[in-house]
């Protein structure tokens, strides 16, 4: 017996659709399963939110990337033209501990920012042989904190570790034109 085509793809369809609400069904089970198991576990808070209130939400490493990246990249449309000296990235639970030459003419702007489940700040010092400046950088701020450093001597940007912590820092390091600098023209000074 032969089957027409037309027949052949209902046959198709139908196997395909049975098939798709049994899969349904399994993922519905599944999802109240673990639905159950983590009724007792609260959730992972990035604001240190209720869970039971609905505003709560787990932090992810690659979500906290890409918030900071936004973060770094508000910048963008600022009329500066920066070029990229380095980019980098630490979790807050290690220390946070590097050190750049300042080479050339043009001045230095560290953009920085961080991410964490449940800090809303982070201090980052900046040194220069014996000059020191803290700064409070606002975790999960819309903009990155800048920083503007003249060439000529090494810097060292530097926080501690946040034990247990989950979070991280990313910043780049630029160099813009000295007409380009706004407020202060050396913030490990301190203007």
């Amino acid at each position: 017996m032969r089957i027409r085509p037309t027949l052949r793809f209902c046959l198709a369809t139908a196997a395909t659709a049975g098939f798709l609400v049994g899969c349904s069904d399994q993922h519905e089970t599944r999802g109240k399963e673990a639905d159950k198991g983590s009724a007792h576990r609260p959730a992972a808070s990035r604001s240190g939110a209720d869970p039971s209130q609905g505003n709560a939400r787990a932090w992810e490493p690659d979500d906290a990337l890409q918030r900071a990246e936004r973060a770094l990249d508000a910048y963008e449309d600022d009329g500066t033209h920066p070029d990229l000296v380095d980019a980098d990235t630490s979790y807050i639970a290690d220390r946070l501990t590097k050190t750049y030459a300042t080479p050339g003419e043009r001045p230095y702007r560290l953009d920085i920012t961080c991410d964490t489940d449940d800090v809303e700040e982070l201090t980052l010092t900046l040194t220069r042989g014996d000059e020191e400046q803290p700064y409070g950088i606002g975790c999960g701020d819309p903009e990155a904190d800048q920083f503007n450093i003249p060439a000529g001597k090494p810097f060292k940007i530097s926080a501690a570790p946040v034990k247990g912590g989950a979070g991280l820092f990313l910043w780049r390091l630029n160099t813009i034109s000295p007409d380009d600098v706004e407020g202060c023209e050396d913030d490990i000074k301190a203007c």
